[in-house]
């Protein structure tokens, strides 16, 4: 049994949309009908969605050739959409233009199992991409070709410097990324073709213009020219033929050309739009729509290429741990309000209780002692009582919030918390997880020894021969366990 599925309720995900011109958000809306039925004790309530659109126009240069060029208007953008809109949903997919993102089809034979056929993928990127390993991003994602029998990978990468200047801003911004891709991936997503058909479509940005081929709603190809090179339609068009003669040569088979301009969403989403709309106004929506739809993904399935430092999964996993442990400081926090509140009731009553004891007159005849007198003395023992445990549960409660923010402070890029055991305040306390590098992971390491919390900070050397995503588990004792309880 999880216990975060039963104490964190699934968030619903919106397709963000970040673009040279203009930012667009889209997700699916549940709405809930109740239906009559006649011979029920209740109506039946169902669930239907609807997507919500939201466009937003941007200034001049904000995003200049898919580089984020003022951070400072983008987030401030970002902010007074989700607060003019009232999202609720903090979670997104983020689509950002491809004029960064480098595309690549590399194909294996389908006699390659999962483990052989990682293996070669990394043989592929160390030798066949034209970058350092450790300036850029990267994912993949298997696109089995049914027709041809053979694994066809697209590999996607972006370099570090340009996604880390998108996930600043959308964290800034209050927005929690689930995924990072390219605008083509979006568009594969949702954009309505004819199946096995090889489709040819041209993208017209700001300042480039992207040629892109599409299979089974799968990106084969991808080529993204600036309007420099292409300044005018029958350079364009040149530039398209050249490109077609080519694939139709090295894949043998004919390809249908479409504009980006006259294309549809998929028959499936078209019904979640709520009303009709018109071709013209529709394709605009392609790349946030189809970011929604990846969000409408289980997110174990979700296997699709992401451009962060950590998978989807991984990430969703991440935001899980975040909101848990923010919920377990809120109710530490309420609990020990209320007990404070409950002591100073207490200690008001009494204070109050004693001052009208002292303004009795000693010249007052004793009377025998009432049944009401007695009552508000057992009452006065038992707040007393009350008051001595709630200074015993705050004194011997302590305060994780303090070795939790230190481990946060101390936690680099590249290091991914997925587990934290403490059995107890005096036994040996444990995180695991999983880190990008064996030199993040020592560089961790050296932090959370530079805690003034915490001691005998222990990493077990495992698995030397893994250079990637090297999964760790530190364990240590707290220096000082006096320092986390209330004095």
């Amino acid at each position: 049994m999880n216990i975060l599925n039963h104490l964190i309720k699934e968030k619903s995900v919106v397709g963000l949309e970040l673009n040279d011109s203009v930012i667009r958000v889209a997700y699916f809306h549940p709405i809930k009908k109740f239906i009559p039925k006649r011979h029920a004790d209740k109506d039946e309530e169902s669930t239907e969605k609807r997507l919500v659109l939201i466009e937003e126009v941007i200034p001049v240069n904000t995003i200049l050739n898919g580089i984020v060029k003022d951070k400072e208007l983008l987030t401030k953008i970002l902010r007074n959409i989700w607060k003019k809109e009232k999202l609720s949903s903090k979670c997104a997919i983020v689509s950002i233009p491809e004029d960064k993102i480098y595309s690549n089809l590399f194909t294996f034979p389908k006699t390659v199992n999962d483990e052989h056929l990682k293996q070669a993928i990394d043989l592929a990127i160390d030798f066949k991409l034209p970058f350092k390993r450790e300036d850029i991003y990267l994912g993949w994602e298997n696109t089995f070709n049914s027709s041809t029998g053979v694994n066809d990978v697209i590999i996607s990468t972006i370099p570090k410097a340009i996604a880390d200047n998108y996930i600043k801003v959308l964290n800034n911004a209050g927005i929690d990324i689930l995924a990072l891709e390219s605008h083509l991936f979006s568009i594969a997503r949702s954009i309505k073709l004819n199946s096995d058909e090889a489709t040819l479509i041209s993208k017209t940005n700001q300042n480039s213009l992207t040629i892109f081929c599409l299979k089974n709603n799968a990106l084969d190809f991808s080529r993204t020219i600036p309007k420099l090179i292409v300044s005018d339609d029958k350079l364009i068009q040149d530039e398209t033929d050249r490109i077609k003669n080519s694939i139709e040569t090295e894949y043998k088979e004919k390809l249908v050309e479409l504009s980006l301009e006259n294309s549809r969403i998929k028959d499936e989403y078209q019904k979640f739009l709520g009303q009709d709309i018109d071709i013209e106004v529709e394709q605009k929506w392609l790349i946030s729509v189809g970011a929604a739809i990846r969000g409408e993904i289980p997110k174990e399935k979700d296997n699709a290429i992401s451009l962060l430092p950590i998978g989807t999964i991984e990430a969703y996993r991440y935001q899980k741990i975040k909101t848990f442990i923010a919920l377990m400081r809120n109710m530490i926090i309420g609990v020990s309000i209320f007990f404070v509140f409950a002591f100073l009731a207490s200690y008001f009553f009494i204070f109050s209780l004693s001052q009208t004891i002292k303004n009795v007159s000693l010249d007052t005849p004793i009377y025998p002692t009432s049944g009401n007198l007695t009552e508000k003395e057992a009452l006065i023992d038992k707040v007393n009582s009350l008051t001595l445990v709630s200074s015993g549960i705050l004194a011997t409660n302590p305060d994780w919030s303090i070795i939790i923010d230190d481990i946060n402070s101390r936690t680099v890029l590249g290091i991914t918390i997925s587990n934290f055991s403490a059995p107890s305040i005096s036994d040996k306390i444990s995180i695991a997880g999983t880190a990008t590098t064996r030199d993040i992971l020592n560089q961790f390491k050296k932090l959370l020894q530079g805690s003034p919390y915490l001691s005998n900070v222990e990493l077990p050397i495992t698995n030397l021969e893994q250079k990637s995503d090297i999964p760790f588990s530190i364990t240590f004792s707290i220096k000082n366990p006096s320092m986390l309880y209330n004095k």
